[in-house]
């Protein structure tokens, strides 16, 4: 059957929308095997879509696509021309050593040029099968959603980056669906060729799409809702980074050579239900050695707890009417329990045996024959400690010389530390009275001295190289790792016991439960800071990476008699602050809500585009409700006349409702026209009595004293009927 001009055009749409959905397929399948001459490819697929949309005959169109592929392999693959007397010994070599390797099942050695016809031979099957899906079947949606998870797997498990390509096929998508669908209606219904009816239908739509997906590009976007599979299959697999500290974020227990960059990680860790912010204590290590962490030699023995027993560590806790619980939910397992500053005791399912190395204080999670633990959720008791400020500021410098020798292992420098380190150490410490004064004086020191916070531009110190003093005088440039140890170094070089901590950041806040905040900890949350020792107080937290805030609590119990003081008092302000406004979510003040909606009007003014486009669907969304005001107002009156009593109130409101109906139709009534004449004018035209039955009771209504008995019910059922006979 000889198609129309309409359908050939229509064809020749469907045919370009699918040309490029195909380049999408194309083009990661040339990026990741590293296959050149993309544009040969590109032809092959456009000459294949030509001779089907001009219906060449199958016997043409084959011979012309076999030339096409043979002249391909010899025009890349050979170094004779294709007009030559070398094309044909050339391709019968090519013929049977890939026949006689395929026969001997030695698949692996099939030459490229073998390769390239399967896959145009592939290309091929694949276009014979779209066209089958575009002429007969008038449906494209299984190419469509293949097409979607081809990109998406390669997006997720290569390095691959399909976010425009997904987009793009999203879109083409969409209006090739479209199309198709008015394609397929016009056919189920048998309606007359008609192009502009069925342009009516396909422009509003493809304009739909475009402004959608316009809006959409420019909104803002959230982050992914499912973590990335990759790391957490690559552990099943047992080829996981897990403990091996290699280029991929996390917690590890290889710290032997640090730096370098690394590659992000949302992989979902735990999810943690707490009235306060935390920070996730795992363990800590003693020995730096240039290049990194390691554990000093020596037995320091370990301590075993039981479920809901009081844990001892090093750390302070707070007061015992201050305590309170969290929960925690493991989404990845880990045979160690997650500690937090202040924790008491820790509660779980099974009674695990809870075993504390006293050289790292990691507590590892045990069954009672002594075999690994992994548990899925448990809950931690906590007080957090408050610190005195008036005891801080009595911390002596003098008494530093009077430690235990247990705590030289926390004074351990490498012989090859360079004596500018040191010298760094005593210039920022000098002026300080009190050892706490010291430490906060090289916690604040990278927050003012040009340093800066990378995660990719970080440089691996060289041999012969020290990791911290790279960091301090070369590059200023790095992440947690380089601050905490850099800290550290500084710390012992001016006599202050110090130790390396790894575990997480606070994480993602999410949803507020019964006064709990949840907080989400992913790899990327994996973390490293400072504990160092404050005589007369303990071991403390500090944090010097730039960008993070410390969640240490601080009572000012001291005069701030002079500006001294007040300078000291100063940054423990600063960081108290976010802590507070996560702690209490609900204690939100006005100003900062305030500040909120300035900020998200600020934000709003900047996407211009975005109000012109929502501008155009707004208006284009208008039109069509007038348009179609004929059939979506009646059939609200419909409805909401359904909810109401049958009375003579209603029954009068209902009648003039149907008259303003009828008057949209065209069946407006006329100067001097009578009640009676127009109600048998509209049932004249509608094929009805329903209009004079109405007709009559409203008069009755309107002129008669006394008002005969009426069945509500039926009038109302005659009224509708009218109402749906205007609709169609």
């Amino acid at each position: 059957m000889k198609k129309s001009l309409g359908d050939f055009i229509e064809l020749t749409i469907a045919y370009v929308i699918i040309f490029l959905i195909l380049r999408e397929w194309l083009i990661p399948v040339m990026q990741l095997t590293n296959t050149g001459l993309f544009h040969l490819f590109l032809v092959f697929i456009g000459l294949s879509l030509v001779l089907s949309l001009f219906q060449v005959h199958p016997l043409l169109s084959g011979l012309v696509k076999f030339g096409y592929i043979t002249w391909f392999i010899v025009f890349v693959y050979s170094e004779s021309p294709f007009f030559s007397g070398q094309t044909i010994p050339f391709l019968m070599h090519e013929w049977k050593w890939n026949m006689t390797t395929i026969l001997s099942g030695d698949f692996g050695q099939v030459s490229d040029s073998f390769r390239t016809v399967l896959f145009l031979a592939l290309v091929w099957m694949l276009i014979y099968l779209i066209h089958h899906w575009i002429t007969v079947r008038k449906n494209i949606f299984y190419f469509f959603a293949l097409t979607v998870f081809f990109i998406a797997t390669l997006d997720t498990f290569s390095d691959y980056d399909g976010k425009v390509a997904i987009v793009k096929v999203i879109v083409l998508g969409l209006i090739m669906t479209g199309l198709l669908f008015v394609k397929r209606l016009w056919l189920q219904t048998d309606a007359p060729s008609n192009v502009i009816g069925k342009w009516k239908l396909v422009i509003p739509m493809i304009v739909s799409v475009m402004l959608v997906s316009a809006v959409a590009f420019f909104l803002p976007k959230t982050g992914p809702t499912w973590a990335d599979p990759v790391p957490f299959i690559k552990g099943v697999a047992g080829q996981g980074n897990f403990g091996t500290g290699a280029k991929t974020v996390g917690y590890s227990e290889d710290d032997s050579r640090l730096g370098g960059p690394f590659q992000g990680d949302n992989t979902l860790i735990f999810t943690a239900a707490s009235r306060d912010r935390h920070y996730w204590r795992i363990d800590t290590k003693d020995t730096y050695t240039s290049k990194g962490w390691i554990l000093s030699e020596g037995n320091f023995g370990k301590n075993v707890y039981q479920t809901n027993t009081p844990i001892q560590t090093s750390l302070q806790v707070g007061s015992p009417e201050k305590e309170r619980q969290i929960q925690i939910d493991i989404a990845t397992p880990m045979p160690f329990l997650l500690q937090t500053y202040g924790m008491i005791s820790v509660s779980a399912q099974d009674s695990p045996l809870f075993i504390q190395d006293g050289r790292t204080e990691k507590i590892a999670i045990e069954q009672q024959n002594g075999e690994s633990k992994l548990l899925s959720n448990y809950t931690i008791s906590y007080s957090e400690p408050v610190y005195s400020m008036e005891q801080l500021q009595m911390s002596k410098t003098s008494t530093l010389e009077t430690l235990d020798p247990s705590f030289d292992r926390f004074l351990q420098l490498p012989n090859t530390l360079p004596q500018r380190v040191v010298n760094l150490a005593n210039d920022i410490t000098k002026d300080k009275a009190s050892v706490y004064d010291q430490i906060k004086a090289v916690e604040t020191y990278f927050s003012s001295h040009a340093f800066r916070y990378d995660k990719k531009e970080v440089a691996i110190p060289a041999e012969g190289q020290d990791y911290v003093d790279q960091f301090l005088f070369d590059t200023k440039v790095g992440y947690c790792d380089n601050f905490s140890t850099s800290m550290v170094v500084l710390l012992r070089s001016a006599g202050i016991p110090a130790r390396w901590v790894k575990g997480f950041a606070p994480g993602k806040p999410g949803r507020v439960t019964d006064g709990l905040q949840e907080y989400q900890i992913t790899n990327d949350n994996a973390h490293s800071w400072v504990e160092a020792y404050v005589p007369g107080t303990g071991w403390m937290e500090f944090e010097p990476t730039i960008g993070f805030t410390g969640n240490v609590n601080i009572d000012y119990d001291i005069e701030q008699d002079t500006p001294q003081q007040e300078q000291v008092l100063q940054p423990e302000k600063k960081q108290e602050q976010p802590k507070k406004e996560e702690q209490e979510p609900k204690k939100e003040t006005s100003s900062s809500t305030s500040f909120s909606l300035d900020t998200v009007w600020t934000w709003l003014k900047k996407l211009t585009y975005v109000w012109i486009a929502l501008g155009i669907l707004m208006i284009i969304a208008s039109i069509a409700l007038y348009m179609q005001r004929k059939t979506w107002i009646p059939k609200m009156q419909v409805r909401a006349f359904r909810k109401k009593e049958a009375d003579w109130t209603n029954f009068d409101a209902s009648y003039h409702v149907l008259t303003k109906q009828l008057s949209r139709i065209g069946l407006r009534r006329k100067d001097g026209e009578t009640l009676r004449v127009f109600a048998t004018r509209v049932d004249a035209s509608l094929e009805t009595e329903e209009m004079q039955k109405l007709t009559a009771v409203y008069e009755q209504h309107i002129y008669a004293k006394d008002k005969q008995e009426v069945d509500f019910t039926k009038l109302k059922e005659s009224w509708e009927n009218l109402i749906n006979r205007t609709i169609s």
